[in-house]
């Protein structure tokens, strides 16, 4: 029972950028969040290593019952982290400070960014209460189409012409401008078909709650902060918005109805084996596994066998794609690496990245090469 709840711990790192969110802000500390993401997050790998099949054990009752609640106990959180935030703006500290304004900014979007895994674990399950819950991370987060536009992608698996996919040449600034006006023209055709009963009213519904709550968040930032708080919470949406599309690019590039004969039927994504990564996202990263079972909890959800695998943690991978031709000279040999070895991937284990283990150009020097476990 202790070795579960030494397990069940590593999920409390949820609450880690959130709290430095709120220790930033108040501390006078505005980067905090932000360095600590971005700078120390991939690190931990170093530490904490490579995430082990066998860790997906039979819970015990009230180890599942806590991790069940982690993601709805996470909202509290969340809007405690972004209260102090505008308790900070009400102060003048933005004003005061362009540094400030723009290290709580970036901060504030990493943290919401992070804000939409225990979102989308919320936005799958079953009870209303739960989506509810999720819709509000969302909608807080500046992202409420979330719960719309993401379980419909679940339905259209391989679909690079309605950009759920991205196609194998395209880079992450085409396929993330694409994406989200596709989105943008789906949520137009919601509008309409709430003047109707029926799934089209329910989910417009859905998203008038969150775009409500949005639309609070940004009203609380401007009273509060007056034309600096009203841009900061502006560049929250727009980074979230298009962080998330930069994710799905991570997660799905090259692995298309344009490239992969049989994409639709196999639902394929990348998965990434770093056990920090799998805690602090509630385990998002293991992509493949959750297409092809939703409804799995995330603390239940082991990776897929024969998934195409990463060979660098998110973080590393999203400053990577922003330069289109580095990102395919490193991620080319990844794939194909897969497409002739599928049962055969590679992990890091405690180092940051095995680019050099599918033989790509200018990578970092090979280490010794081992199977994931």
């Amino acid at each position: 029972m202790l070795k579960q709840w030494c397990m069940a711990s590593g999920y409390l790192s949820i609450f880690l950028m959130p709290a430095l969110l709120g220790l930033g802000a108040w501390f006078d500390r505005p980067y905090l969040a932000f360095g600590t993401a971005m700078l120390l997050f991939p690190l931990a790998r170093l530490i904490f290593g490579a995430y082990r099949q066998a860790d997906t054990t039979v819970w015990h009752e009230r180890a599942a019952t806590l991790l069940d609640r982690l993601p709805a106990l996470y909202a509290v959180a969340a809007l405690g982290s972004m209260a102090v935030v505008i308790v900070r703006l009400h102060d003048g500290a933005a004003g005061e400070s362009t540094t400030y304004a723009v290290g709580i900014g970036l901060s504030a979007w990493i943290t919401m960014l992070f804000a939409l895994c225990p979102a989308h674990e919320l936005i799958h399950r079953r009870e209303a209460r739960d989506t509810m819950v999720g819709s509000f991370i969302a909608g807080l987060a500046g992202y409420p189409a979330l719960a719309h536009e993401h379980l419909i992608h679940h339905g259209r698996f391989g679909d690079t012409a309605r950009a759920e996919w991205p196609r194998l040449g395209e880079s992450v600034w085409r396929f993330a401008l694409r994406r989200v006006r596709r989105i943008i023209a789906e949520l137009g055709a919601v509008a309409i078909s709430a003047r109707h009963v029926g799934p089209g009213r329910r989910s417009a519904r859905n998203i008038c709650s969150a775009s409500a709550i949005t639309l609070t968040t940004w009203s609380a930032f401007t009273v509060a902060g007056g034309l600096p708080g009203f841009l900061i919470y502006l560049g929250v949406v727009i980074g979230v918005t298009f962080g998330f599309q930069v994710i799905t690019y991570l997660q799905h590039w090259g692995l298309g109805d344009d490239n992969v004969s049989d994409a639709a039927a196999r639902q394929l994504a990348w998965e990434e084996d770093c056990q920090f990564q799998a805690w602090v996202t509630l385990h998002i990263s293991f992509h493949q596994a959750h297409h092809q079972s939703p409804r799995v909890p995330y603390y239940r959800l082991g990776m897929a066998d024969d998934s195409p695998r990463q060979p660098a943690g998110y973080v590393l991978l999203m400053l990577l794609c922003m330069i289109p031709g580095l990102w395919r000279r490193l991620m080319l040999p990844a794939l194909a690496h897969w497409q002739q070895q599928p049962s055969k991937p590679w992990s890091s284990g405690r180092k940051l990245t095995c680019f050099a283990f599918y033989g790509a150009e200018g990578a970092v020097v090979a280490g010794p090469r081992r199977n994931s476990i």
